[in-house]
């Protein structure tokens, strides 16, 4: 794991860093720490990203962190003789677990739709495709719009303009916030450099989030050996009600 004072001597790096011409520094960027370890008291994780930028004063800088893709049910409902029952589901095959973008202004303002459909940019542009549904494009981007409600409030989908910082036109920082409900994998962090509404530099670093102790060994065996996993919560759970009922009685 990158240490703190690892990561405050690459921060007082880049602040002593200068470039000698106008295009020979690439955006470079990099987290507090590369590992979070998901253990049975995991709360969430507040991580810095930082890094320095070819000083200018058109700066913009966006940052998108994708989790590992996973399925996800979008369902519709209707009321019908009174109850509400799901009447259609679209489920995601591609969807990211996590999908978290910050900026230093609003992204709209900072790419045109063009770049932002080429770059991926925004849940609209990362090509979801629902399973075994055909769906019109209206249908598609309402289903979409569904989804993205869904992971806003669950805490796993986020956009954030205002929340990048550049300081000095050449360093910039940006609080990243993972949730208590991530998922284990690897995520992918992207830093794109605009200036002017043209894409100049774009670096590229990584965070692994895997579970440790107890709960990781629960996981473990919940995954790898599902049927004796789901006998053992059965017998664990008849146990649990004999052994209530028994002290109920006394």
């Amino acid at each position: 794991m990158t240490s703190v004072f690892t990561s405050l001597l690459f921060l007082v790096a880049l602040f002593l860093w200068h470039p000698t011409s106008a295009s020979a520094a690439p955006v470079v960027a990099e987290l507090s720490s590369d590992e979070v370890a998901i253990t049975t008291d995991f709360n969430g994780q507040d991580l810095l990203l930082f890094g320095a930028v070819t000083p200018s004063d058109d700066n913009d800088i966006i940052v998108i962190l994708t989790g590992p893709q996973a399925e996800f049910a979008s369902r519709r409902k209707e009321q019908v003789s009174g109850i509400w029952i799901n009447r259609q589901t679209v489920t995601w095959k591609n969807a990211p677990s996590f999908y978290q973008v910050l900026s230093t202004r609003p992204v709209d303002q900072i790419l045109s739709e063009k770049d932002r459909k080429a770059l991926k940019v925004g849940y609209q542009n990362l090509g979801l495709k629902p399973r075994y549904s055909k769906l019109s494009e209206t249908e598609l981007a309402e289903w979409m719009e569904a989804l993205n409600r869904n992971m806003q409030q669950a805490g796993l989908w986020h956009e954030q303009s205002g929340a990048v910082e550049i300081i000095r036109n050449a360093l910039f920082r940006a609080p990243v916030t993972l949730p208590a409900n991530i998922i284990p994998g690897d995520y992918r962090v992207r830093i794109l450099d605009v200036q002017n509404g043209r894409l100049v530099s774009e670096d590229e670093t990584s965070l692994s989030v895997q579970k440790q102790g107890v709960g990781a060994q629960i996981y473990r065996l919940a995954h790898e050996y599902s049927i004796f996993y789901g006998l053992f919560a059965v017998a664990f759970a008849v146990a649990a009600g004999w052994l209530a009922s028994a002290a109920f009685r006394k």
